[in-house]
């Protein structure tokens, strides 16, 4: 069996790849395993000084990634280049920072201490969305805290999978650090299931986490989910409003509007309602859209045929079920996934169209009247990915924020991940940390060592 990437612009076959056989997996597994043995052995300064060399790579190689990205899954150049680089930025904050993240932590008032040490190869299911960052954000602490990694990319990035593997090569790793598992996600339970793997994360939808949580858990093993999410942003009427108009047509509609922490339900205060959605909506109209190797598209396809269909589905049942749509609504005519960047309002709350993530260019407008019926609007999800509130009123902001059922609370800004900060979700959006101290710890064992007189 094989794998086949295409240019979600052009519908072009750009690449074919061979499955891993069994033989293959097993000889794989076993080397990551091998690899671990030693890599946890590794000074942390060694760790680090690879880093540097990642980092290094990264950004030398930044243009060349990011035509790949664009090629397999359309963003636009700019934003896959800003995507690599950012990778790098991740690769050096770790290099610096990280080695404070795990140092051992005495317990005050105790002869105890936690020492947070490696487990083992960690099993990473990755998405098509963000084929390096997310990758990477992963890979680089439990890399630098003495895990080894297998990885099974999306189908659909095959190309980019084998990017990574070689860059982690070329940046002087032991192989087995990185393993590029190229298997289809029917054999994942396999590889969830086999001893050697210590542990599971998952980037995905909210269905494929639970299962193999589900399968994980039976095993004891640790999963760390990052899901879905229907992130709310909130607009109320003493906030900055062309920023807050600005920042709302960036965070739903970057990335190709397929993320999972974009902004897709829109709050709008009554009292200006009207003049946030006639300004949004002309600003969406202005979206460049087309060939994302352009520098002045800003919207380009959607990654795969079936992600298009799914967005022509949502917004037919969107429409059925009272929704206006105030610009765009229909696919571009001609080769590739192209969908026009949309508006709706006036879609009932209860619909079950409105409790759906739309992953793809469509945002949904809805106003509000006050703080309790927003936060009651804001939370009315199965999602808790994130959340966005803007106003001019400090106080105000904070309160709703500790009322708001999410992993990630930006105020006057637009939520985004970082590698100084954890990042997860709540809900169906997820568990576990990654980033941050809190993602540096997550794939450890926080062992205790109590030493008496």
């Amino acid at each position: 069996m094989s794998f086949q990437s295409y240019n979600p612009a052009t519908g072009e076959l750009i690449g074919t790849y061979a499955e891993h056989d069994a033989s293959d997996v097993e000889r794989l597994l076993q080397q990551s395993h091998h690899t671990w043995r030693s890599w946890s052995k590794t000074p942390i300064e060694e760790r680090c000084a690879f880093l540097i060399r990642l980092a290094d790579l990264l950004e030398s190689r930044a243009e060349e990634y990011g035509a790949l990205i664009v090629s397999e899954m359309g963003k636009p150049l700019a934003e896959a280049v800003g995507e690599v680089k950012k990778s790098a930025f991740g690769a050096r904050h770790f290099a610096s920072d990280g080695p404070a993240y795990i140092a051992d932590e005495a317990i005050p008032g105790t002869p105890g201490r936690i020492v947070y040490q490696s487990i083992g190869p960690i099993f990473g299911i990755m998405p098509w969305n963000l084929p390096f960052w997310q990758v990477l954000r992963f890979f680089i602490p439990a890399a630098l805290v003495g895990n080894t990694v297998v990885v099974k990319h999306a189908e659909s990035v095959q190309g980019s999978a084998a990017a990574i593997e070689k860059l982690i090569l070329d940046a002087g790793a032991p192989a087995g650090l990185y393993t590029n598992l190229v298997i289809d996600r029917r054999r994942a339970p396999q590889i969830i299931g086999d001893p050697r793997i210590a542990a599971v994360t998952v980037t995905g939808s909210t269905q494929a986490g639970r299962s193999v949580a589900q399968q994980a858990g039976t095993l004891g093993k640790k999963v760390v989910l990052e899901l879905g999410g229907s992130d709310p942003f909130i607009v109320f009427a003493d906030a900055d409003f062309d920023k807050a108009v600005q920042m709302a047509v960036v965070s739903r509609y970057s990335n190709n509007a397929q993320s999972c922490i974009a902004a897709k339900r829109l709050f709008v205060q009554e009292g200006i309602a009207d003049r946030f959605i006639a300004a949004f909506v002309e600003a969406v109209k202005r979206i460049p859209v087309g060939d994302p190797m352009r520098s002045e598209t800003k919207l380009g396809p959607l990654a795969r045929r079936d992600i298009h269909q799914t967005v022509e589905r949502q917004v037919k049942d969107a429409v059925e079920a009272g929704a206006t749509v105030l610009v765009g609504g229909k696919s571009i005519e001609g080769p590739g996934n192209f969908y026009e960047a949309t508006v709706l309002s006036g879609l009932p709350h209860d619909a079950p169209i409105a409790r759906e993530e739309f992953f793809g260019p469509v945002a949904m407008l809805f106003t509000f009247k006050d703080e309790e019926d927003v936060i009651r609007l804001a939370n009315d999800t199965e999602y808790g990915l994130g959340a966005t509130i803007w106003s001019g009123n400090s106080a105000r902001a904070e309160r709703v924020a500790a009322q708001i059922e999410a992993g990630a609370v930006f105020i006057n800004d637009f939520v985004r991940s970082d590698p100084r900060a954890p990042f997860g979700g709540i809900k169906g959006s997820g568990f576990g940390r990654e980033l941050g101290g809190l993602g540096a710890r997550e794939l450890t064992n926080a062992k205790l060592v109590w030493k008496g007189a």
